[in-house]
Order: C-alpha cells, then structure tokens, then sequence
C-alpha cells in the first residue's frame, strides 16, 4: 500500500483517468458516425450513377460501414487497444 500520495495527488490521478476514458469514449463516437457517414456518401454516389428510384445503396452503404466498425471495434477489444 502507498501512503506517499497526499489527497491532492490521487485527485489528480481520478481526474486524469475519467478524462481518459471520456476522450476514448468520445473518440469512438466521432468514429462510428464518420464510418456512417462515408457509408453514407459512397451509397449516394452509387445511386446517382446506376440512377436508382430509391436509396438503396445509401442504406447498404450505411449499414455495411455500420458493421465495418463493429468488426473493428471487436478486434481492437480481442487485441488489448480499447
């Protein structure tokens, strides 16, 4: 047991990890919307070249990033990263 840290020091150290986790968990959510939103946007383009009547690729394309990232996200969690 280290009795060596004073309050102010293990404040620090609390503070330091919530913030920590907060930037991991912001980050991942900045990340699941770009993987969307690109899925989005390639979709778009597709339906505007093959002219489809509905967005049918800009769905697939959504929900293929979708689970992109899923992927992703177990990966890193099965290496250790998350």
């Amino acid at each position: 047991m280290d009795n060596s840290k004073n309050p102010e020091e293990k404040k620090k150290l609390v503070d330091h990890k919530a913030t920590k986790n907060y930037m991991k968990y912001s980050g991942m959510a900045f990340q699941i919307a770009a993987y969307v939103i690109i899925g989005l946007l390639v979709g778009k383009q597709l339906d505007k070249y093959f002219e489809t009547s509905r967005p049918f690729f800009s769905a697939f394309g959504a929900i293929l990033f979708l689970v992109a990232y899923f992927i992703k996200l177990i990966n890193d969690l099965k290496k250790g990263d998350l």
